[in-house]
């Protein structure tokens, strides 16, 4: 399972609450590159490296602003071929007052059989609460909040026997902190609402990867399945389980020319927290505008290179939630159509910066998009 700056800077900030862009380095060197892009084939680093990247952000749910990664590239274990240790700090601001500072560390041990990841972080998020379904008051007269939250996340997958692309293993995630929403902007001076919350949450992760490349796959398929359960005895206040399926599909239809497909399918089952319910995730949506108990996205996209360095991309996203009791697609649907122009940051590596514009239903919203959306 390759592993990208992307991947980790999202682990930090992952409380299931944003999930953001993400953060990847511009100025990786070409050995750490490689070893995200081929995994345990890569050569390795002798020495350790230091990498500094600031990477500007936005999106409708969390505003415009700017994301700084810094990694620390750790000489390799083994000397055998097995990827690098590494370790970052990450740091985010944006418009909206919104902050996170995170930590993580990821590791590769007994001959890459074993892959460890941890990561804590902490921050202020300035968000809007849509109700559930897409429909209903909020969602035409959405409430300020505030989520201000610690966290951590331990994860450890084995490779499975015979396999080269198979992984599986436990997790573990917990946060604490106040929610606060802000009734006063409907109803003048009532005073807001404050809450402190724990969640507490203990889960399973199988992945399967065979993209020909992390940044840019041309080829191969990308897969996860997930799911946690919250409970009292992990520290939770809220009872509940969350289901997650995730599957990319990519293909070569001309040298110049890639195809890229995904599904996602999130549940929630019990008394899960407003906050982390299931979520389409439709480009061109605040997040939080299309949540529920369960959550369907498709999304299906053209990459050209239409010069050295440049990428056009045209795409569609499907997506669609309900409460869990209605018959399947007879909730509340979004979509959204969209194009984009891409610039690669580097000229041997494709990782990719550039502008995207979404048409909704409601909406014509600009954002910056890193790398590829999935």
């Amino acid at each position: 399972m390759p592993v990208s700056v992307a991947s980790w800077c999202r682990v930090v900030f992952m409380a299931g609450w944003v999930p953001l862009a993400g953060a990847a380095a511009v100025t990786e060197t070409d050995a750490f590159m490689a070893n995200v892009e081929k995994g345990s084939h890569a050569p390795n680093l002798e020495k350790g490296n230091w990498v500094v990247a600031p990477i500007p952000v936005s999106n409708p749910t969390m505003g415009t602003g700017l994301q700084l990664a810094t990694l620390y590239l750790h000489p390799s274990r083994d000397g055998n071929g097995g990827p690098n240790p590494t370790s970052g700090l990450g740091a985010m601001y944006t418009d909206t007052d919104s902050w996170v500072v995170g930590a993580f560390h990821q590791d590769y041990l007994l001959d890459d059989r074993l892959r460890v990841t941890a990561a804590a972080g902490t921050g202020s998020l300035k968000l809007k609460y849509y109700g559930f379904g897409g429909e209903g008051f909020f969602a035409n007269n959405p409430l300020d909040y505030t989520i201000d939250m610690a966290m951590g996340f331990a994860r450890a997958q084995w490779r499975l026997p015979q396999s080269d692309h198979w992984f599986l293993g436990p997790a573990l995630i917990y946060s604490d902190g106040d929610v606060e929403m802000e009734f006063d902007q409907r109803i003048i001076g009532l005073p807001g609402l404050s809450k402190n919350i724990a969640v507490g949450g203990a889960g399973m992760v199988l992945t399967y990867d065979s993209r020909d490349n992390n940044y840019f796959p041309t080829q191969g398929i990308n897969f996860s399945a997930s799911y946690f359960d919250f409970a009292e005895a992990l520290g939770s206040d809220f009872d509940y389980g969350k289901t997650r399926l995730d599957l990319s599909y990519y293909k070569q239809l001309f040298p110049d020319l890639v195809l890229a497909t995904n599904g996602a399918w999130e549940s929630t089952s019990g008394r899960a927290p407003f906050f982390n319910q299931a979520s389409a995730g439709v480009r061109g949506y605040n997040r939080g505008e299309y949540m529920d108990d369960d959550a369907l996205k498709a999304s299906i996209e053209g990459r050209y290179s239409i010069l050295p360095r440049w990428v056009w991309v045209g795409f569609y996203d499907y997506g669609w939630v309900n409460d869990g009791d209605e018959p399947i697609f007879q909730g509340k649907t979004a979509h959204s159509i969209g194009t984009g122009l891409r610039w690669q940051t580097t000229p041997s590596k494709p990782l990719h910066i550039g502008v995207d514009v979404a048409f909704t239903d409601d909406d014509t919203v600009f954002f910056i998009q890193l790398g590829e959306s999935f």
